[in-house]
């Protein structure tokens, strides 16, 4: 198992922002490990849990932040997920977060999109992304065994993993999808569930259209028509084989709208409160038929989560399954 210790599209597609954490009610804790390293690839691994109320054993699941993110990006989404009962570990992955964006831009001069094109391009990012999933995992067993903060409270029979743009990648690449460009089998085995906000498309940048051909992990990908791959991110709908593989269409929204870090001390002038609403009754609704054994997703219940999601920049949700 590897070990852990402290130490003293490119461009658009992988866009989100940063923010620092804070306390949220409905929660028992939430718990900050930003000096972890995986000693196997000398790479420092940045985490973030929120725990829920419950003490014993529950689910977990893993985000995956975007590119010039970091393990707060998603912090919203995060402490609803707790609030309803499963444990929720942020990953920062450092080759392409905030710092490191920042970083290229003062080394090379570059602007801020030319930056984070160019941590797109970058094969050590795309590699080491789902690595850094895998040893998260690794490291929730380790701490489930041996930490009193977590001991016994994490079931790691039933794991999801959801990712926003480049997150979406992440979690592509660990559900399965081939990755251009890599050899390496980057498929994470333990994941029960794959959700990607803004999935990557087929067009030979990320992925192309053989990438999908073996992916037999449960698999939602959720867009907008107004994201910037425009249809291409439902690609993977057509490419994936058929079976508990779902797409859902937002309409009237943007590929920015996913990412909300509302929770921590730091706030953004501008937060897609609507999305984040919908997000809040989808999202842990699947995680729970496909975590909890809940009920199945039929066109009833999803009628029924879309009514409830809808409001403001939301104005109509597509849900489609195969």
């Amino acid at each position: 198992m590897k070990r852990f210790a402290p130490r003293n599209l490119i461009a658009a597609v992988l866009f989100v922002v940063l923010a620092a954490p804070g306390s949220v009610s409905g929660q028992q804790a939430v718990i900050d490990l930003p000096d972890v390293q995986d000693e196997k690839r000398s790479r420092d691994v940045p985490l973030t849990f929120h725990l829920p109320k419950q003490n014993n054993a529950q689910p977990l699941v893993l985000l995956s932040h975007g590119g010039a993110g970091s393990r707060h990006s998603m912090y919203a989404l995060a402490a609803e997920i707790a609030r309803q009962g499963y444990v929720v570990l942020c990953l920062e992955h450092v080759t392409s977060n905030t710092d490191d964006v920042r970083k290229r831009m003062r080394t090379t001069g570059v602007s801020f999109w030319r930056a984070l094109k160019d941590c797109g391009a970058d094969m050590t990012a795309r590699k080491n992304r789902p690595l850094d999933v895998r040893f998260a995992i690794d490291l929730a067993e380790q701490l489930n065994g041996s930490d009193q903060r977590f001991r016994g409270r994490i079931d790691l029979s039933r794991i999801a993993l959801a990712g926003h743009s480049y997150g979406a990648y992440t979690t592509m690449a660990c559900c399965g999808v081939k990755p251009v460009g890599i050899e390496d089998d980057l498929t994470e085995p333990r994941i029960t569930l794959g959700i990607g906000l803004s999935p990557l498309s087929a067009n030979g940048v990320f992925f192309d259209n053989t990438s999908f051909r073996a992916v037999t992990t449960p698999f939602v990908g959720i867009s907008r028509t107004q994201d910037l791959l425009g249809d291409g991110h439902r690609d993977f709908f057509r490419l994936m084989p058929k079976g508990d593989k779902h797409l859902l269409w937002f309409h009237d929204a943007n590929h920015f709208s996913f990412s909300n870090p509302t929770g921590g001390p730091r706030k953004l002038p501008r937060t897609d409160t609507d999305v984040t609403h919908a997000l809040k009754q989808i999202v842990p609704a699947i995680l729970d038929t496909y975590l909890q054994g809940g009920p199945e997703l039929d066109e009833d219940i999803r009628k029924r989560l879309i009514k409830k999601s809808l409001g403001g920049t939301v104005r109509r949700i597509e849900w489609q399954t195969n």
